[in-house]
């Protein structure tokens, strides 16, 4: 890791500002600008999810969207991944790792992530109360090292996940599974989850990247903790061929793979390119044949050749000012909402969007979630409202009446990379200064330090990107991140009635009635903020024309995962 460097700017003064404004209009100005304000302007609708019966016939198999596949040949995609172990329970940065494994279930990849659909489980009832889901287990399933997939191997993954042992680390996905009491064999193909309650969002969290069934023997062997073993055999599509530290990870098709129409390709090479505008270039030069996202200006370059797709798809994923809830003057929920009402949201957003990716305006959750308010809406709301005379004005009252009537200096934090430190972050405190009188200097930080300097409270105001939803329904967001006492409530919220909020909210099965609680937390969240949010983002695929099977422009939202449908028409 490089050594950290720490630089400290005085904003006193205007200039910061003003440089960030003569940036935008350099860029609508430029040939392609305008182009590029465009890209960002509107989310698509949410989409609404059907769960509760297996959605397909039980001999169903994923295959690609398109007529006539063909095979054969190496995919190589610039992938920001460079994972520290291979224990996706446990983290490890290791997305791509997914297509070694397999879940119970899955989102469907032909038609852009708007169904849940079998994988190793060929279908599912949930009993008339809602707290029991049996599966029925796929047959003629084996590990890539040889050995049979049984319901043994299920329950072994999720007792580890229920009752961790003390020497693993697994508490964000054990927090998604919250009210998953036991998971128990029928026999050798069917399993039983036992709920403690109603969860309606329960098959959503189980299509979930990290939700991969492991090996019983190979935990037993290695005494549940898999981050030392490489790799641990899955039952995907691809097996492991090699991973070369900072540079790629290798698969190749397995041959003995249960979906007899996949994989189509021979192998993926998942290059590591860590920086949006690398990922990008690599697809232009031909280096890579394509990336989940790239930086703004390569993605404008390349929907301007024709042998390329350039599509974008909204983030479950959110820029965000994490604002320690427990250090004054944060600690005063007037404070936090007057910064709420007054900051420009889409200022910052028109800021770093040149240099980093689109973000769409948002109000506390991913615009593809069926519970998200529209963006019409959104706009005409206070301190998301584009005219910010009024919000202003109440947010000073506020202020005033904090006891800061003349405002206050405080610390922000921002990452190394220019997009944060020189841009986003400094637009950010300028935008404080100047409606707020909130004045203050810059700490930067390596990025890789992000989580250590939110779990120890070293920071007031961080510019972070740790508010991301695992999935579309709002619980395990809210849970995971603003509950009081969670593992990743960074800023340190706590809200009584919130939390009262939260627990309604997890058992609530009633369609009507849990909009009408997502709402009332909307309202909570505006009028107690528990950090500011700057808006959910955008991703930018750009991908060669040969590149078929993973429907870029039907995707309902980003995840950089699975892809095993992929095919090359070449």
């Amino acid at each position: 890791m490089r050594k950290e460097r720490t630089m400290r700017r005085m904003l006193w003064q205007s200039t910061v500002l003003g440089v960030l404004i003569a940036l935008v209009a350099a860029c609508a100005a430029a040939p392609g600008g305008g182009a590029a304000l465009q890209f960002i302007a509107t989310p698509p609708a949410a989409i609404e999810l059907e769960t509760d019966a297996t959605p397909v016939p039980a001999d169903w198999m994923m295959a690609a969207p398109e007529p006539n596949p063909e095979r054969g040949g190496t995919v190589r995609t610039a992938w920001g991944m460079s994972p520290t172990h291979f224990d996706l329970h446990q983290g490890g940065g290791c997305a791509g790792c997914a297509m070694m494994y397999n879940g119970l279930v899955m989102w469907n990849l032909a038609d852009g992530y708007r169904s849940i659909v079998p994988a190793l489980a060929t279908d599912w009832s949930i009993s008339d109360d809602r707290t029991v889901y049996t599966f029925h287990l796929r047959e003629g399933v084996t590990f890539h090292d040889g050995a049979p997939f049984s319901a043994e191997d299920v329950v072994a993954t999720f007792e580890r996940i229920i009752n961790p042992p003390s020497n693993i680390s697994i508490s964000g996905i054990r927090e998604q599974l919250a009210l998953l009491e036991s998971v128990n064999a029928v026999d050798d193909r069917t399993v039983e989850f036992n709920l403690s309650a109603p969860t309606p969002y329960f098959l959503e969290v189980l299509a979930g990247d990290g939700m991969i069934i492991y090996s019983a023997a190979t935990l037993e062997e290695n005494d549940s903790d898999l981050r030392g073993v490489t790799v641990p055999p899955g039952t995907g599509p691809f097996r492991f061929v090699e991973y070369i530290q900072g540079e790629k990870l290798v698969l190749e098709a397995n041959p003995d793979y249960w979906n007899p129409e996949l994989p189509y390709v021979d192998g993926i090479e998942l290059l590591h390119v860590a920086a949006w505008a690398d990922r990008g270039t690599a697809v232009l030069t031909g280096q890579a044949d394509f990336s989940f996202n790239v930086s703004v200006d390569t993605w404008l370059e390349g929907q301007n050749r024709p042998e390329l797709v350039a599509a974008q798809a909204p983030c479950l994923n959110s820029h965000m000012v994490a604002i320690n809830n427990s250090q004054p003057p944060f600690d005063d929920p007037l404070v936090r909402r007057a910064i709420h009402l007054a900051v420009d949201r889409q200022a910052i957003i028109d800021a770093f969007t040149p240099v980093w990716e689109p973000a769409f305006v948002s109000r506390w959750l991913p615009h593809a979630s069926p519970f998200s308010t529209p963006m019409e809406e959104i706009l005409t709301m206070p301190g998301y409202r584009p005219d910010k005379t009024e919000d202003i004005e109440t947010a000073r009252a506020l202020l005033a009446e904090a006891g800061y009537p003349d405002g206050f200096e405080t610390t922000f934090t921002a990452w190394t990379e220019a997009a944060s430190s020189e841009v986003a972050v400094p637009a950010f405190a300028e935008l404080l200064r100047t409606s707020l009188n909130i004045r203050g200097t810059i700490d930067v930080i390596e990025r890789a330090r992000t989580s250590d300097v939110l779990s120890s409270g070293e920071f007031s105001l961080f510019k972070s990107d740790t508010y991301a939803s695992p999935i579309l329904d709002p619980y395990p967001l809210w849970n995971i991140y603003l509950r009081t006492g969670a593992s990743q409530n960074w800023s340190q919220y706590s809200n009584p009635d919130f939390d009262a909020l939260l627990d309604e909210l997890a058992t609530e099965i009633d369609p009507e009635q849990r909009r009408a609680l997502v709402n009332q937390g909307l309202d909570m969240l505006d009028e107690n903020p528990p950090f500011f949010l700057i808006g959910f983002c955008a991703h930018s695929p750009l991908a060669h024309q040969s590149v078929k099977g993973i429907a870029f422009e039907q995707r309902a939202w980003s995840k950089w995962d699975r892809f095993e449908t992929v095919w090359l028409d070449r």
